[in-house]
């Protein structure tokens, strides 16, 4: 994960993308990745109205996302990811910050239809103050992290606090994602 992992480091995961697509996005594995996402996301959710996208990193699976919604908003820590992403999809509303900072946040409505974070737990110190994040930006949220044991036990420890609706594992080849899902309620973190 590039040293970066649960660490909040901005500044180095900006770094990554002085190359474009560090992560391969364009992987068919990863491709099949943001069908089987958007796949869930329509099955639980139905079309979406708003769609918040956290770490949109260049705009790869946020071009599958914006199918699944009417409108998308997205933020990565990156600006230079961001720039990317908004040439790959110019309909959406992306900007550089974090969950505290960025302005597609303030611009979007008060709450999110949806609010998904695929691949960024990996990156924050502070999970759980991540999640209760999310919870409270949208009426609904998906997650997905790599399936990974060092992954596993740190963010599914953290989800024992929320009232999941759902949890699938997607495998193609050698390689295999947890999604998880929750809708919002009064009592999401107990």
């Amino acid at each position: 994960m590039r040293r970066a992992e649960f660490a909040d480091q901005h500044d180095r995961l900006d770094d990554l993308y002085r190359v474009k697509n560090p992560w391969d996005f364009t992987d068919p594995r990863e491709k099949w990745r943001f069908e089987e996402t958007n796949r869930i996301l329509l099955r639980e959710f139905g079309q979406i109205g708003t769609l918040l996208e956290v770490g949109c990193a260049e705009g790869h699976q946020t071009a599958y996302l914006m199918h699944a919604c009417r409108q998308l908003y997205g933020f990565d820590v990156s600006e230079r990811a961001v720039r990317r992403a908004k040439r790959r999809c110019p309909d959406a509303i992306l900007a550089a910050g974090d969950m505290a900072s960025a302005a597609c946040i303030a611009a979007g409505p008060k709450r999110f239809d949806v609010v998904v974070a695929c691949e960024v737990l990996y990156y924050v110190k502070d999970i759980g103050a991540n999640l209760r994040r999310l919870t409270q930006l949208g009426r609904g949220c998906l997650i997905s992290y790599y399936d990974l044991d060092c992954f596993r036990e740190r963010i599914d420890g953290e989800l024992a606090c929320i009232d999941i609706a759902g949890h699938e594992i997607i495998r193609c080849k050698d390689r295999s994602w947890s999604v998880v899902w929750w809708r919002n309620r009064q009592n999401a973190f107990l």
